[in-house]
């Protein structure tokens, strides 16, 4: 029997199941996801609720099989149900001296990067990567004015940034690669009034609302880390480069640190121009560690 944060995990486990749906794409209910758990309804809800004080592992096995979690996904699931607290373990700085050592490195850099924040927001991004992304300095300013602007699956899916167009036909892959990151980065945040503002952000554009229900009835589910991507880019040319994420643990949740890292020599070239003439300058973007909802 596994002990758990009893209100916490019961209020997972609902949000959890209101934005999932089943193999066949329809939403559950109490009564279908208590079914597919082997629970009662009134179990279900009591688990809900957070009136039991213990679930066994075969039930929270039997959830993230029914709920159609990555395994990443998992691996926060069950992180969830034993309670976990990121300042239990990441405790020895403070979040903001982390995010300052982290711009730093970012600044040190000749290729571009940026960091992301369990909810997707866009944290801290180099000149290199908001040039190869054509966001000039109005754009950004414009992005700080809109609910869910700095938001990375914003920017993917709205056609306010123009990235769909920007990336040509790869935008499918890495449209499918980012739900998959979002939904292992948000998971055991499903359940804040955060999450909730930014998902009915992004369910407003079709696209996302149709690629995230998508992808809970989509078994192949890639978890990837790094990935190769080489597209045209409409002012840079044939790119080719390879995207990596690094975790850094921190009190207030992961920040990821996405590099793109060039696979061969005109894109090296290309990278090299796009810092300027100047030190490789990183802005903050979104708010964090306390989040502002516009």
């Amino acid at each position: 029997m596994i002990a758990i944060n009893l209100t916490e995990f019961g209020l997972l486990v609902k949000a959890l199941r209101k934005s999932s749906v089943d193999q066949y794409g329809n939403r559950w209910t109490r009564e279908s996801l208590s079914e597919a758990i082997h629970l009662t309804p009134n179990q279900l809800g009591r688990l809900e609720r957070g009136d039991r004080k213990y679930l066994d592992a075969q039930t929270l096995q039997l959830l993230a099989s029914a709920l159609n979690l990555t395994s990443l996904e998992q691996k926060e699931f069950f992180m969830a149900a034993v309670g976990f607290r990121n300042e239990a373990l990441f405790n020895q700085e403070e979040p903001e001296q982390q995010l300052n050592l982290l711009i730093s490195l970012m600044e040190s850099l000749e290729i571009p990067a940026f960091a992301i924040d369990p909810y997707g927001d866009i944290v801290a991004a180099n000149t290199s990567s908001l040039n190869l992304f054509l966001l000039t300095s109005e754009l950004v300013d414009y992005a700080h004015t809109i609910p869910g602007g700095l938001n990375s699956l914003y920017f993917l899916y709205s056609a306010d940034f123009g990235f769909k167009k920007m990336i040509g036909p790869s935008w499918r892959e890495v449209a499918e690669i980012e739900i998959l990151l979002f939904r292992r980065s948000t998971l055991r945040y499903r359940h804040t009034e955060y999450f909730d503002y930014i998902f009915k952000i992004l369910l407003k554009e079709k696209q996302f609302d149709i690629d995230w229900y998508a992808s809970h009835r989509n078994n192949r589910h890639h978890d990837l880390t790094c990935e190769v991507f080489e597209y045209d880019h409409p002012r840079y040319g044939q790119l080719c480069y390879i995207a990596t994420e690094t975790i850094i643990y921190t009190q207030k949740g992961d920040l990821y640190l996405i590099l793109y890292n060039p696979a061969n020599q005109a894109t090296s070239n290309v990278f090299s121009k796009l810092k300027g003439q100047n030190k490789n300058h990183t802005r903050k973007l979104a708010s964090w560690p306390e989040k502002i909802m516009v």
